[in-house]
C-alpha cells in the first residue's frame, strides 16, 4: 500500500494489487479515525443487530469503489484535499442485505423526501432521494471478499451505492433515518461539490467512464512483445470498448469477461514494439455513449478527473 495521509489513514493499492480483478489490498479513505462502532443498526425507527442481517436473504456482488478525489495530484494547478494519484479505486466483492428489503420491514414515514446514512465517524453522513434507495443493487453490507468485514474498510456494516463515487458507500454504519427536507450535512452540501472556476456549482454523484493502464508502468522495462493491460469502469453503464494507442496509433484491444454491471472490466492489447521509450494511454467508453476525455474539467476541490493517463515505458532489446 502507498500511504497518502497517515493520519486519518488514506492509502492507495501497489500497482501489483491491480493485477488480480478483486483487489487485494483495497484503498482506504477516511476523513477521521477508525470509530468504535456498536454492532446494531437503526432503521426508521427499527433495530436490527448484525446477526439478524446475516440471517436475512443476502445478496453478492462485485462493485468498484473509486475515490471521487482519485486524480487529483495531477491537476494543475493543485487542488486542496488528499493527493490522491490515480489508484484510489478497487474492487471487491460484497455481501449484505438489500437496503429496499429493509425498508420493506422499516418503512419510511409518508412524505420522506431522503433517507439520511449515518457513519460512525464524528460527523460523517450522507444522503439519497428516497426514490434511488429502493435501487435492489445497494446493500447493507457485512462481508467483504467471503470474510467480515474488517473495521478498515467500514465494518462491521457499511452502506454500499453502486456506480456512485465512494463517499456515498458510508462506512460504519449506524442510522438510516427519514427527512422531509434536503439533507444540509457538510459531506452532503459543502463537501463532494464540483466547483468549476466558471459556471455553477453541482453535487459530486456517479462515477465519470475510465480506462487505467496499469501495467507496463511509467519507467518500466519490457520486453518487444509484450501486453498492455488495465481496467476500465463507469458508474453511468456498463463499458462499452476501449480504445489503446501506443506511440500515436491504436492497436487492437481485447476486452475480458464481464464481471457485472458494477464491476470494472479488464482489457489488454498484444503489442510488438523496436526497443527505445514508448508512450501508451487508454480511452474508455460506456454505453450510454459517454467517453474519458484526454483532459478532464479542472475544479476547486479537485474531484472527477477521469483524464487519460499517459504510461512512458522502455522496451530492451
Amino acid at each position: 500500500m502507498n500511504v497518502v495521509t497517515q493520519s486519518p489513514l488514506n492509502a492507495e493499492p501497489s500497482w501489483e494489487d491491480f493485477g488480480q480483478a478483486i483487489t487485494p489490498h483495497f484503498f482506504n479513505r477516511n476523513h477521521y479515525e477508525f470509530p468504535l462502532v456498536a454492532d446494531e443498526l437503526h432503521v426508521c425507527g427499527r433495530v436490527f443487530s448484525v446477526e439478524q442481517l446475516r440471517s436475512m436473504t443476502n445478496l453478492r456482488q462485485e462493485v468498484t469503489l473509486e475515490c471521487a478525489g482519485n486524480g487529483r495530484l495531477f491537476m494543475d494547478p493543485l487542488p486542496p484535499g488528499t493527493p490522491w494519484g490515480w489508484r484510489g479505486v478497487s474492487n471487491a466483492a460484497w455481501t449484505g442485505v438489500p437496503l429496499a428489503e429493509l425498508l420493506k420491514l422499516a418503512p419510511p414515514p409518508e412524505g420522506t423526501l431522503e433517507l439520511v446514512f449515518q457513519g460512525g465517524d464524528v460527523e460523517y453522513a450522507r444522503s439519497l432521494p428516497l426514490a434511488e434507495c429502493f435501487a435492489p443493487e445497494i446493500l447493507v453490507a457485512y462481508g467483504m471478499n467471503d470474510e467480515p468485514l474488517h473495521v478498515a474498510h467500514g465494518g462491521p456494516l457499511r452502506l454500499i451505492v453502486p456506480g456512485y463515487y465512494a463517499m456515498a458507500s458510508v462506512k460504519w454504519l449506524t442510522e438510516v433515518r427519514s427527512t422531509r427536507e434536503p439533507f444540509q450535512g457538510y459531506y452532503q452540501v459543502d463537501d463532494y461539490q464540483f466547483k468549476p472556476n466558471h459556471g455553477p456549482s453541482r453535487a459530486v454523484s456517479t462515477m465519470l467512464v475510465r480506462a487505467l493502464i496499469v501495467s507496463p508502468q511509467d519507467e518500466e522495462k519490457v520486453a518487444k512483445a509484450s501486453v498492455v493491460r488495465g481496467w476500465a469502469w463507469s458508474g453511468n453503464a456498463p463499458v462499452e470498448s476501449v480504445r489503446v494507442v501506443v506511440d500515436g496509433a491504436e492497436v487492437p484491444v481485447e476486452l475480458a469477461e464481464d464481471r457485472g454491471l458494477f464491476a470494472w472490466r479488464g482489457f489488454s492489447a498484444r503489442v510488438q514494439l523496436a526497443a527505445g521509450e514508448h508512450e501508451a494511454y487508454a480511452v474508455a467508453r460506456d454505453t450510454k455513449g459517454n467517453e474519458q476525455p484526454m483532459q478532464a474539467v479542472w475544479n476547486k476541490q479537485g474531484y472527477e478527473n477521469n483524464s487519460v493517463r499517459r504510461v512512458k515505458f522502455q522496451v530492451h532489446d
